[in-house]
């Protein structure tokens, strides 16, 4: 399994750390303090996730990071403010992510960056049902199913709590961010339109009244 490491300032509060918790991949989480990164060089991240705190200039982050002995020779991914994009391709990073991010598209620039080694052991079975991580596809025996990434998001999680309650506000949290303002209709929604891509298979997505969900395989 692939070695995520989160280099973050914002603590609890870390909308990364949030999305990241449900990867296919062992999350460790350390402080950003400046341009200072806790990493142990013995055990080097397959990736590195760095969250600055907001109005934080990335470039003097982005320098010290490239001559990180570490990191420097790692993938490594950077979130930056919207109204600094316009730096973003003189950043020595693989990949950023603007803030505010859907934790889906987080998700999926991550195991994107990891490239082959973060597509090792990334099909997941459960059930008639097969989810490749790294293509973002799902398939039901070899029927491929036509859900959008939202979708794909939201199954994904479910089924890796396959068998365990999941509430509306874990899923909300999870899949569209700590930072979505809509409300938990918008996963009863997503929930139909599973449903109804999954067909037969749509009884294993249980509702449970007054709770959420549950993928039972």
């Amino acid at each position: 399994m692939a070695r995520l490491f989160l280099f973050t300032e914002l603590g609890d509060r870390s909308a990364a750390r949030a999305a990241l918790a449900a990867g296919p991949w062992t999350l460790t989480v350390r402080l950003l303090r400046g341009s200072f990164l806790d990493c142990p060089i013995g055990l080097p991240p397959d990736l590195a996730v760095v969250e600055p705190g907001p109005l934080r200039s990335p470039e003097a982050i982005g320098t010290a990071l490239a001559a990180h002995p570490v990191v420097g020779r790692t993938p490594w991914l950077l979130i930056v403010d919207p109204d600094r994009i316009h730096l973003a391709s003189g950043l020595p990073c693989n990949d950023f992510v603007l803030r505010g991010f859907a934790a889906g598209e987080l998700v999926a620039r991550a195991e994107r960056a990891l490239g082959a080694r973060g597509r090792h052991n990334a099909v997941v079975h459960s059930g008639p049902l097969t989810l490749d991580l790294a293509a973002h596809t799902a398939k039901l025996g070899d029927l491929q199913l036509p859900i959008k990434p939202q979708e794909f998001a939201l199954l994904r999680y479910l089924v890796q709590f396959a068998g365990r309650p999941v509430t509306r506000e874990q899923l909300l949290r999870a899949v569209w961010g700590p930072t979505y303002i809509g409300g938990e209709r918008t996963v009863d929604v997503h929930v139909r339109r599973l449903r109804a891509h999954l067909g037969p298979a749509a009884v294993l997505l249980e509702t449970l009244r007054e709770v959420g969900y549950r993928w039972t395989p």
